[in-house]
């Protein structure tokens, strides 16, 4: 072969190659996001820099929305409108491209730490695994999937991504927890209810992201005095990871 048809021929390799990695090109940045949930979703004890804060320095070009509040619950009862994450969900205006969601903890440690509240609780329930069916919507389980019908509803052309963020190994519910019933009852509802979302999530096709065991080693490095919200060390250990997650998607 000519030597100048080997040119022409890397030329055309050059040219597919550069046409190929724009098609596939999957960056975040210039994408609007918003996230929704409860106080760490918010960035409680951090002046409310959380997640969208230091998305932000890797992604210059995106909008960042963060409406979520401290308390809130999946649980549609706690008889406080603004705090259920499904009203979160109604009151977003934007229509973005991702949409990262948390939420549960408030459901296990109740309206106010430490404490299960009777008045608020609300059975967490057992996932229905049927795709044409809902979970029972009077348990906790059954808002959840509330939320994410509401979010593919509303949103059809947004990705949605259900981050597991929620600190609560068995240490941190003694240290919060002075009752030892309500230790018990605390562990049982956090194991019935994280241990069906993901079900939840991969029945509605929603991508499940596990942050929740990043910190076992040094946690108060990364923790607030309450051992259940973030320092800011912590969210900047977890935006690198959580980044890298949504790339690939």
């Amino acid at each position: 072969m000519k030597t100048k048809y080997k040119i022409i021929i890397v030329v055309f390799i050059i040219i597919f190659i550069a046409i190929l990695s724009n098609f596939l090109d999957t960056s975040l940045d210039g994408q609007t996001i918003a996230f929704i949930g409860d106080s760490i979703m918010k960035g409680y004890g951090n002046d409310d820099k959380s997640f969208e804060y230091y998305f932000q320095k890797s992604l210059p070009n995106s909008k960042l929305i963060n409406i979520a509040k401290p308390g809130s619950t999946i649980s549609d009862n706690t008889g406080t409108d603004d705090i259920v994450i499904i009203n979160q969900v109604k009151a977003l205006k934007e229509n973005p491209d991702i949409i990262i969601f948390d939420g549960g903890g408030n459901d296990i440690i109740a309206y106010g730490l430490g404490f299960i509240d009777d008045k608020y609780k609300k059975e967490i329930g057992t996932a229905e695994q049927d795709p044409n069916k809902m979970t029972d919507t009077n348990t906790v389980l059954g808002d959840f999937e509330e939320i994410i019908v509401e979010l593919q509803n509303k949103f059809p052309n947004t990705k949605l991504y259900y981050l597991q963020v929620f600190l609560i190994d068995d240490e941190t519910i003694d240290k919060i927890t002075l009752n030892g019933e309500r230790r018990i009852e605390m562990r049982q509802r956090r194991d019935a209810l994280y241990g069906q979302i993901k079900t939840l999530c991969e029945k509605r096709n929603v991508e499940y992201i596990d942050v929740s065991d990043k910190f076992s080693e040094t946690e108060k490095t990364y923790r607030q005095d309450d051992w259940i919200h973030l320092k800011k060390q912590g969210y900047q250990v977890l935006v690198p990871y959580i980044l890298e997650k949504l790339e690939k998607k």
